[in-house]
């Protein structure tokens, strides 16, 4: 996606995405912008639920269905994401997909800066439909 690499998020097979402040994802006040910390916590949570359900890739059509996101400090530096999601939703989710073919799945995501203090906090809600 464009936007991703336009604002310098960085991701590979192994981790979870990042992003580092530079010129096109600053605000006005030369701190992380926003708007790409929510990018980046959504992305996260998206990747992290593809990594979960690894047997439903390419199967299913996720869209976003709520989001919300807490900014507790301004961010500096590299930003690292950490998603989460209880035992309790992730069953909650294959039993609702299982007879519906659809469901709802909900990922926390935490964003931390190098002395790993958190700097934003998202709760993401995915709608997530079979492909016909």
């Amino acid at each position: 996606m464009k936007i991703i690499e336009l604002i310098g998020i960085k991701t590979d097979d192994n981790t979870l995405p990042s992003l580092t402040l530079c010129e096109n994802n600053q605000n006005h006040i030369g701190t992380m912008h926003a708007g790409a910390q929510f990018i980046l916590a959504e992305m996260a949570s998206g990747v992290y639920l593809s990594s979960l359900f690894p047997e439903l890739k390419d199967k299913i059509i996720p869209l976003m269905r709520h989001s919300c996101i807490k900014y507790k400090k301004t961010a500096f530096g590299t930003i690292t994401t950490y998603p989460y999601l209880s035992d309790e939703e992730k069953e909650r989710f294959k039993t609702q997909f299982s007879k519906k073919s659809r469901g709802t799945i909900e990922v926390e995501v935490t964003l931390k800066d190098e002395d790993d203090e958190i700097v934003s906090i998202g709760s993401f809600t995915w709608f997530i439909q079979k492909r016909e």
